[in-house]
């Protein structure tokens, strides 16, 4: 089997198979259209808790509700004056000042893949099921920046990691995280594997110590050359096998990424920090690619690992304090290096959790009302914005949907939320359907 210097063939179609480092799709940016993403005031790490945490046991607790509304944890006071969080995230108590809190997120839909697929997109053109990801899914945030502002360099515009969200079936690929109608050539280039191993080394990005770069770049010619399956490809096939070859190669050989990734060269301290464990070195990975220039960074929990039907108390002992720490260091780091202003952070789960414990000691789903946390990139610091009734049940005030976060993140980013992409039928459709939320920006 050919190789480009200890890379197969076979590994860099695997490469660009799940990687585009940021392209057109065939429909091309908007005639006339600038996009600031492009060099982007602001750059966004998008935490995804698949299987929704329970807004009642971590940011909005009710403790004067009764014991079956509060369950099992105390709240704990914050940085801000009245306000508490549960007693397992002291981490997010000690930074609340910088942090803002929306405790009035809603929408209606049930169903985890339907409650991602809006976390993702915004989209409520769906029905509250489970199903596969589609070609005519509307595309995830990571994929619209490919398709409205093609990277000018080696950096890619987005990085899903560690892994892709998954649902049982015959592709395993859950919707909202790809390029949708906008093709997969513009999918989030996605970095895999577990961190916190010792020989962990994704996608083998080096260049192998007997290879000279001169040599790598003399042999990019291989790049061009399509296996003797492209003659059965269709010509958008080709184009994306061919940008792949490209998007591979530019990122074996740019520095950037390369030395983003090696974990194993960061100092003890701050690896310590984020916590030695998958989540937190997967969320250090995060933010050492939002520095080395990826303008969207989103990171994947696993499946439903948040899913809390039964034995609620002893699954967060476990899950909560790693997160705590691990988000607690990001958004303290990226104070301390000068970059949060210019990074938004976005903490989100699909939906919250019944307002009352079940039979089974947890809580099922419940998409009325629940919170996310977020921080940096021009968001008012210190902000709880939204209010449940007193069981945490219901919005009663500020009601804020998935769509209007992701309209919100966009004006941040500098992109307009009504930009419009096309489908594959050549219809328009706004990045956003959601409100920018003025009254979060600072």
């Amino acid at each position: 089997m050919t190789k480009l210097e200890g890379w197969s063939r076979r590994e860099l179609l695997r490469v660009g198979g799940l990687s585009i480092a940021g392209t057109l799709s065939p429909f091309g940016a908007p005639e006339g259209f600038t996009c600031e993403a492009s060099h982007p005031k602001k750059r966004c790490i998008f935490l995804m808790l698949q299987g929704g945490p329970s807004h009642l046991d971590l940011w909005d607790p009710k403790p004067r509700a009764g014991k079956e509304v509060r369950g099992p944890f105390n709240p704990m006071s914050t940085r801000l004056p009245g306000v508490a969080f549960g007693e397992l995230i002291p981490g997010q108590a000690s930074i609340a000042d910088r942090l803002t809190v929306i405790r009035s997120m809603t929408h209606k839909f049930t169903n985890h893949i339907a409650g991602t697929y809006i976390t993702l997109t915004g989209s409520t053109n769906q029905q509250d099921r489970d199903r596969e990801a589609h070609p005519d899914d509307f595309p995830g945030p990571g994929a619209i920046l490919n398709h409205l502002c093609p990277a000018q360099t080696s950096i890619p515009n987005s990085v899903s990691l560690p892994n892709w969200l998954s649902i049982p079936g015959p592709s395993n690929r859950m919707p909202g995280q790809y390029g949708g109608f906008l093709g997969p050539i513009c999918n989030p280039f996605l970095v895999e594997g577990d961190p916190n191993r010792k020989d962990y080394n994704p996608l083998s990005l080096t260049l192998g110590s007997e290879t000279g770069l001169a040599r790598l770049q003399g042999r990019q010619s291989l790049l061009k050359q399509l296996d003797q399956t492209a003659r059965w490809l269709d010509r958008d096939k080709v184009q994306e096998s061919s940008r792949l070859y490209q998007s591979a190669y530019e990122l074996v050989t740019d520095g950037r990424i390369r030395d983003a990734l090696r974990l194993n060269e960061v100092q003890e301290g701050e690896r310590d920090r984020y916590g030695r464990n998958q989540l937190g070195q997967a969320i250090l990975l995060a933010k050492r690619l939002s520095q080395a220039g990826v303008p969207w960074v989103g990171y994947n929990e696993f499946n439903q690992k948040w899913d809390t039907h039964g034995g609620l108390k002893g699954r967060y002992e476990s899950i909560v304090p790693p997160l705590d720490q691990a988000f607690t260091a990001l958004v303290s780091d990226l104070e301390r290096d000068g970059t949060l202003e210019d990074t938004i952070v976005v903490l989100a789960g699909e939906f919250g959790r019944t307002p009352k414990i079940n039979g089974d000691a947890g809580r099922d789903h419940w998409p009325n009302a629940y919170s996310i946390v977020m921080a940096g990139g021009g968001l008012q610091p210190g902000l709880i914005y939204g209010k449940t009734d007193n069981q945490g049940a219901e919005v009663i005030q500020d009601a804020v949907s998935p769509g209007d976060v992701l309209a919100t993140v966009w004006k941040l980013m500098g992109l307009d939320p009504s930009t419009t992409i096309h489908d594959r039928l050549g219809r328009p459709h706004p990045v956003s359907n959601g409100r920018v939320r003025h009254e979060l920006i600072g």
